[in-house]
């Protein structure tokens, strides 16, 4: 890195964060992911900053970036008649206290302070709006590539000219592991288990009188749902900046429901004892989303391949900002029943020799019937772009088709994709299936049934049209048929 040299990086992720939130002060945006992404880029680019209250600026703007992205996640929520809508906002609140808590001792630009203070007395939706546009509007110093600071000279007097001006004092989250793996953006915890939390950090410098560095969590999360450990760095010896490592325990007491939000987890940094120089200006990746999905206890599908897939596909659709909660939550129950029956025909070979679509329609009309949560809200046929669709649940279209000529990949299933995508346009949503049968005889295995589980996407405009799109095998051969 060169000493001086504008920050690229950062220009970039805060130009990311205007758009994001530029976008999200439309009254219908959903644009959760964009935002959240947008903090992830801005705390990645604050490591790298030479000036500590520029690193904090940005630090500060990624915080309100995902406050702001809780208000979308309420305002969506109400838009959408989600129960309990309420709590995104209780959450975006208490965060918001935590983030003046830890940003109004420091030197960022008391326009952030200023501009964000209205944030914990929204109570409309068009609130949220003009929050975005508030906080998108404060200017930010450029940022410049970190590199080794030397102590330069200030020359007032000659008592002042022997003087060595201080490094600027940071804490910079470097790295966080758990159980051995590098965090994910969203990581997953087994609830009621034990795991390894490790945290690397950089330290410019040691302040005098400080004898130990505490780094403790802070959530909005109840006390009693979490325990992540306390870090605490003794004095080190040598030249700054100090890179530290340390280990602990976290644990997550409770599983959450496939639906429910990841857990959110920030440090924060203070020396002791308290008469040492503060505050510490914390930058980099310090929050930590983690999910307590059970799959041993809770499973999906009964399928723990499918269902990790599930996860991975729920995630990707939370990305679109325009699939309405509701519609994602009617889709997951659909997508987990058919995820089962695509095991199970591996299994059981529930589709030998060749089908056409009316019966495979029977098929899956009493599949999605012997569902207790889909049952009745079930139709077959209904109109809808000038054509007859196959099934629909809560206005999720789900088209059916079967291949029994050649063997079908998820490649081959996008000549199928206009049809449906036309179906779920004209429905007014963002989202639709689409399960094809492969009936074609096969002299070779079946590939996993998680492996032809993908989102298809048709683009629009405004965004594009999600098609989650299912393969499931059928006519499968006798195993012992393979031996040679």
């Amino acid at each position: 890195m060169k000493h001086g040299v504008i920050l690229s990086e950062a220009f970039s992720a805060r130009i990311k964060g205007i758009e994001a939130l530029r976008a999200a002060s439309n009254v219908s945006a959903k644009n959760v992911g964009s935002l959240r992404n947008a903090a992830d880029g801005l705390d990645t680019a604050s490591i790298s900053c030479d000036d500590s209250i520029a690193a904090a600026s940005y630090g500060a703007l990624a915080g309100l970036l995902r406050i702001i992205a809780m208000l979308v996640e309420w305002r969506s929520a109400i838009l959408d008649a989600t129960p309990e809508a309420g709590r995104f906002l209780r959450s975006a609140k208490e965060q918001y206290k935590l983030w003046q808590d830890e940003y109004q001792p420091s030197e960022i630009p008391r326009s952030l302070l200023e501009n964000s203070v209205g944030i914990d007395s929204i109570t409309d939706l068009i609130q949220v709006g003009g929050m975005c546009d508030a906080i998108a509007s404060v200017p930010l110093s450029v940022p410049f590539f970190a590199a080794h600071v030397h102590s330069f000279r200030q020359h007032k007097d000659d008592e002042q000219d022997s003087k060595e001006v201080l490094i600027e004092l940071n804490v910079a989250f470097l790295h966080f592991e758990i159980d051995g793996q590098p965090a994910n953006r969203i990581h997953f915890l087994t609830p009621q288990e034990a795991h390894d939390l490790e945290i690397e950090v950089r330290v410019s410098r040691w302040p005098d009188n400080a004898t130990t560095l505490n780094l403790r969590p802070v959530s909005v999360e109840p006390p009693d749902t979490y325990d992540f450990p306390n870090f605490q760095f003794e004095s080190p010896e040598g030249q700054a900046p100090f890179v530290m490592r340390q280990r602990g325990r976290a644990l997550l007491k409770y599983p959450q429901n496939i639906h429910a939000r990841p857990f959110e987890f920030k440090y924060a940094a203070e020396f002791t004892p308290r008469a040492s120089e503060q505050p510490v200006a914390v930058v980099g990746h310090r929050t930590l989303r983690i999910e307590s999905i059970d799959l041993q206890k809770s499973p999906m599908t009964g399928y723990l391949a499918m269902d990790k897939k599930l996860l991975k596909l729920r995630d990707s659709l939370r990305e679109n900002r325009l699939i309405a909660e509701a519609d994602l939550k009617s889709s997951l129950h659909l997508m987990t029943v058919l995820g089962n029956l695509a095991y199970r025909a591996l299994n059981d070979d529930l589709y030998p020799g060749v089908r056409d679509e009316a019966e495979f329609q029977r098929d899956i009309r009493a599949e999605l019937r012997r569902t207790p949560s889909i049952a009745s809200e079930l139709e077959e046929h209904p109109r809808t772009s000038g054509g007859i669709t196959d099934l629909s649940f809560r206005g999720i279209r789900i088209e059916l088709k079967v291949e029994s000529k050649k063997r079908i990949t998820l490649n081959d299933c996008s000549r199928f994709i206009g049809q449906t995508a036309s179906y779920v346009i004209a429905t007014g949503k963002r989202i639709g299936i689409l399960c094809v049968l492969d009936c074609k005889p096969k002299n070779s295995p079946a590939s996993p049934a998680e492996e032809n589980f993908e989102i298809l996407r048709h683009p629009t405009k405004e965004g594009e049209i999600c098609i989650v799109t299912l393969i499931i095998q059928g006519n499968l051969p006798i195993p012992s048929s393979l031996s040679r």
